[in-house]
């Protein structure tokens, strides 16, 4: 019974009628990977300003543990004065031109994540959605100094053999969002994922100039048009920032270099035909990252949730960690 988990809000459904082509989705979901916040900010970005409309709410009452990310609530003189409920849905929400498209967003379900997914499917019928795309920041050991990459369908390089040098699968911890593009892919629909590449030791700050390449890589695809000043403005604020830092310390300078020189070597021998595997981070680097950017994700949530904060920054509207860290 996948519609118990959701509520389609008719008045703004009825609009989509004069869409006249398939709508797009865009998603994304707090409590996964998302290194950089680089989902969150462009989200939080597109939400601000892109006149949003609900269009879908789903039932978290029936997917969240509210004990491992309690909910915020406010406590007066007379007691108990309200809460923040967490907040997923889909809304309807315009680009530059005011071309429409569907935005999901919100906490990752904890629980029935395949009937969160088959309501996902269902969905995607009900409204004939042409293309389901999924985006994210992956913590890799790149340098800040260098273009922001992003993986993906129709990108240059695909994901695993950029980042490994040849063709192959690795094995990562699964998420909600994997397995909706997985259900969706088995029921006739397009879906696939864009991965904005982060340097791991900027997982945990937020990184809007990231955010605004992963939107221009998703606009090239769809054809949508988003206002992107607004992130560019506050990434160059932010490298600022970082590059003041790192400066600071004669480690942090040298470690950067070196991660410079390994890039650079790697493209270069790339351009050649010479590349070897052993030339950039392998499968099992990757994966290790992930794994260690999610143990830091679980300690930071079993703290907030002593204090009855999220503190995860992301897709509603929360703040971020205040700077950058270093490991």
């Amino acid at each position: 019974m996948q519609e118990e988990l959701y509520t389609i809000h008719r008045e703004v459904a009825e609009g989509l009628e004069s869409w006249g082509e398939p709508p797009r989705l865009l998603y994304a979901f707090d409590g996964f990977v998302d290194a950089g916040v680089v989902a969150g900010l462009a989200i939080n970005d597109l939400v601000t300003h892109g006149d949003a409309q609900r269009l879908v709410s789903f039932r978290t009452d029936d997917l969240l543990d509210y004990r491992s990310r309690r909910p915020p609530m406010s406590y007066g003189p007379n007691g108990w004065l309200g809460v923040s409920q967490p907040d997923l849905g889909i809304d309807v929400v315009h680009d530059a031109e005011g071309a429409p498209l569907l935005l999901m967003y919100g906490p990752e379900p904890d629980f029935k994540w395949e009937a969160f997914a088959g309501a996902m499917v269902d969905l995607a019928d009900h409204f004939d959605i042409g293309h389901a795309i999924g985006m994210h920041g992956i913590p890799v050991p790149v340098p800040h100094t260098r273009p922001w990459r992003v993986s993906g369908p129709g990108q240059p390089e695909s994901l695993v053999k950029e980042l490994t040098g040849h063709e192959g699968r690795i094995h990562l911890p699964g998420s909600a969002m994997g397995l909706v593009e997985i259900k969706l892919k088995e029921n006739g629909r397009q879906a696939s994922t864009y991965s904005l590449q982060v340097p791991a030791y900027l997982a945990s700050t937020p990184c809007p100039g990231g955010a605004a390449q992963l939107l221009r890589v998703i606009g090239g695809v769809t054809g949508l048009n988003f206002e992107l000043g607004r992130l560019i403005k506050a990434g160059a604020e932010a490298r600022a920032q970082i590059d003041q830092q790192v400066a600071s310390s004669p480690d942090l300078v040298d470690a950067v270099r070196r991660m410079e020189d390994r890039y650079d070597q790697a493209l270069q021998r790339r351009a050649a035909g010479e590349l070897e595997a052993e030339a950039l981070p392998t499968g099992d680097e990757l994966a290790a990252e992930f794994e260690k950017y999610l143990a830091a994700l679980g300690e930071t949530d079993q703290a907030d949730g002593q204090d009855g904060q999220d503190g995860q920054g992301g897709p509603n509207g929360q703040d971020g960690p205040a700077g950058p860290e270093f490991s």
